[in-house]
């Protein structure tokens, strides 16, 4: 019985309920349009105010980036330059190792040519001193 009441009850009331012939007019949607606008307008200006300050940090930034690179290309000069006085200083270093060598090797060999000299002059020396000891002392014994 609740059932059959309840069907009735939804029945009637889907009855009742007619839907309204009505359709939106222009000024509607107009308002509706207006609205919508408003809305979005409140949305877009802030993302378009940091969109500008986001152009003025780019064009700053660029500006910054292309007097970095104008400083880059002059230290780059400045390096070509110091590589190729540094080459030519490691060239004058090598010579001057070279003429150093030189004038104390030169010596050197002499010295060492002459000293090997005077050994083997020593070394004559003191066998001829023996040999005229021994002469002397030969005389000696044999008169």
């Amino acid at each position: 019985m609740k059932t059959i009441f309840f069907l009735l009850f939804s029945i009637t009331f889907c009855a009742i309920a007619l839907p309204a012939p009505s359709e939106l007019t222009v000024q509607d949607l107009d308002k509706i349009r207006s609205i919508v606008k408003e809305e979005i307008e409140d949305e877009v200006n802030p993302i378009k105010l940091e969109i500008s300050s986001m152009k003025t940090e780019i064009s700053s930034m660029k500006t910054e980036i292309s007097s970095m690179k104008t400083e880059i290309s002059s230290i780059k000069e400045n390096v070509a330059s110091l590589n190729g006085r540094v080459g030519g200083i490691e060239k004058q270093i090598t010579w001057l190792m070279a003429i150093i060598i030189v004038a104390v090797g030169i010596p050197q060999i002499v010295i060492a040519w002459r000293s090997r000299k005077d050994r083997e002059q020593d070394r004559r020396i003191e066998e001829l001193a023996r040999e005229i000891e021994s002469l002397k002392q030969q005389q000696i014994v044999n008169p």
